[in-house]
């Protein structure tokens, strides 16, 4: 096959991709809802306080956003190219992610794990591509410290871009499994999203958000919103993740609307369960 032939190839292929973003997102935005009347949402905040429902100040601020593309980076691609800097440790790859296993375990603050790790991921000889990942306490736990990517100055709420550190019963980090986003690139311009508040009483109003129950954070992320199988590329959206608290049964559930046209997702986009991983 000759190497103009190969060009020809390369460009139908991205071609093809461009035109499945641009009628995905051409859909979602015939749907899009614009921030609700900032005295109606007052008036939801308050039908929450009588349902016995807590939160912190919701900021009302509208930001922007972006449509952004990219891909799982795997073996032969750019995670796998910083490898050869490792050092004290054994690792492999595993459908697209490292996993790896310190040869001696590091002792940790099992309350504060990133007063140690932050010092270990910037290190290029114990993580590659570490500097591009940031501690992330809203998905860490006393067994498990992650860190992840950012989009346009968001954390990425994606597999497809988290370092998760395994921390044993004795608070020693016995190794780490790590996923990277590349060739990441901005689809469309910036556009307005909803606002934090929106978001929560958004939820609210389509009875995900239970009497008696706590809002315990809402925070801005970028997650998945479309596949598409030109170079396995990725679409990520800005999304609202909420956690909410049911203060009687005192159970956990993260609740998700689409930042740019307040769709709600019923769960990440991509849950995939990575403990299988981890061990």
């Amino acid at each position: 096959m000759n190497f103009k032939r190969i060009q020809w190839i390369f460009l139908f292929a991205f071609l093809v991709f461009d035109l499945v973003v641009a009628g995905s997102l051409f859909f979602q935005n015939r749907f899009t809802i614009s921030n609700s009347n900032p005295n109606r949402q007052e008036m939801v905040l308050k039908e929450m306080k009588v349902d016995e429902i807590s939160c912190k100040p919701l900021s009302n601020q509208q930001k922007l956003g972006y449509y952004i593309a990219g891909s799982r980076s795997g073996e032969n691609d750019k995670l796998d190219s910083q490898t050869s800097k490792l050092h004290d440790q054994n690792y492999r790859f595993s459908s697209n992610t490292l996993v790896s296993t310190f040869d001696n375990p590091i002792k940790v603050d099992r309350h504060h794990p990133e007063q140690r790790l932050n010092r270990l991921v910037k290190n290029a000889h114990s993580i590659a591509l570490g500097k591009e990942y940031h501690y992330d306490a809203q998905l860490s736990d006393y067994n498990t410290a992650v860190y992840t990517q950012r989009l346009a100055h968001q954390a990425l709420d994606s597999t497809d871009g988290q370092l998760r550190f395994r921390i044993n019963s004795n608070g020693a980090v016995t190794g780490y499994t790590q996923t990277y986003l590349e060739n990441r690139r901005i689809l469309r311009p910036e556009a307005p999203i909803i606002s934090q508040q929106h978001a929560v009483t958004w939820l609210y109003k389509h009875n995900l958000i239970p009497n008696n129950s706590q809002v315990r954070w809402a925070k801005l992320t970028y997650t998945k919103l479309l596949v598409t199988n030109s170079h396995d590329q990725n679409v990520y959206v800005p999304t609202w993740v909420v956690e909410v608290r049911t203060k009687n049964a005192d159970t956990v559930q993260h609740l998700r609307v689409n930042a740019f046209n307040s769709t709600i997702m019923k769960s990440s986009p991509d849950n995939v369960n990575m403990s299988s991983i981890d061990k």
